[in-house]
């Protein structure tokens, strides 16, 4: 676990040199933002329970993802042509612009409290917190996993674990989405929509 940490606090020193040397500019993210809304939602909330919220994610997650989507690394039909042309300046600005809006609140509806407590105890058994801290509120490239759509969720973990879709820096979730069961999985994406 330790060994994720330092790998991910040392994939900092591999983000372009010019994006310390700027502040992003949050107007301009929310400028540029303007063709997300359609999938992503107005003010980063979606209303689409299989794409995710982008509000209150944190920004260097967000930044990485869209680098992702650029480079053909991380695969989607609808992002990589939009995230092609983006620069290494709009990529800040939009990561700026949506970690600065509230984050959605949790999902409506009450989860089943068996499957909520067994998705409790899956996100302990595989530490799930020793990145996205105790909150699931994520810390740096650790992306906020909790209040996400359990179909979000699902799909993102499944993702992971077929190595369809690649971790940040080191292997990190693919390695530990590897070991997730499909129940495990449904349990974790309960839980983590409205983690006690």
């Amino acid at each position: 676990m330790r060994h994720w940490l330092a790998a991910l606090a040392a994939l900092s020193c591999l983000l372009p040199a010019s994006w310390p040397a700027r502040a992003a500019d949050i107007e301009a993210g929310r400028a540029r933002a303007e063709q997300c809304v359609t999938c992503h939602g107005t003010e980063g909330i979606t209303a689409d329970p299989s794409i995710p919220s982008l509000a209150g994610q944190k920004e260097r997650y967000l930044q990485w993802q869209l680098v992702f989507f650029r480079n053909g690394r991380r695969k989607s039909e609808i992002m990589n042509p939009l995230a092609a042309d983006l620069s290494d300046e709009e990529l800040r600005n939009l990561g700026a612009y949506f970690a600065s809006l509230p984050r959605a609140n949790p999902p409506p509806g009450t989860p089943d409290p068996a499957l909520q407590a067994e998705g409790k105890q899956a996100a302990a058994r595989h530490r799930c917190a020793g990145c996205h801290m105790d909150d699931y509120a994520g810390s740096q490239a650790a992306p906020a996993i909790a209040h996400q759509t359990r179909a979000y969720t699902e799909k993102a973990l499944r993702d992971y674990r077929s190595a369809a879709r690649p971790s940040v820096g080191v292997a990190a979730m693919n390695e530990v989405a590897g070991g997730l069961s499909d129940a495990d999985i449904t349990a974790i994406a309960v839980y983590l929509e409205k983690p006690e």
